[in-house]
């Protein structure tokens, strides 16, 4: 469970700060190539799906953004955590 829960954060850091990275690139480096490449992605997921019970009505979906950056930034949160657990 230790191992599972170490991956899951490796996972979430690598991608939010990879598609931190793809967006700061995109603000400081306009219309490059490289930066399209870098935010090129998919977006994969559940559609929302309503629960309506009279009194309270519950909306819940689930939606993955992927792109090149996050992808990298995975990778590397990856490597970085192996040579942190050594």
């Amino acid at each position: 469970m230790k191992n599972a829960l170490h991956a899951l954060i490796v996972v979430v850091t690598g991608s939010l700060v990879g598609t931190f990275v793809g967006k700061l690139a995109e603000i400081w480096f306009p219309g490059g190539q490289a930066v399209t490449l870098l935010n090129t992605g998919i977006n994969t997921g559940l559609n929302p799906a309503t629960l309506d019970l009279a009194i309270i009505e519950l909306t819940l979906g689930l939606v993955f953004k992927f792109n090149v950056a996050a992808l990298l930034g995975i990778f590397i949160a990856g490597v970085v955590y192996k040579q942190l657990i050594k």
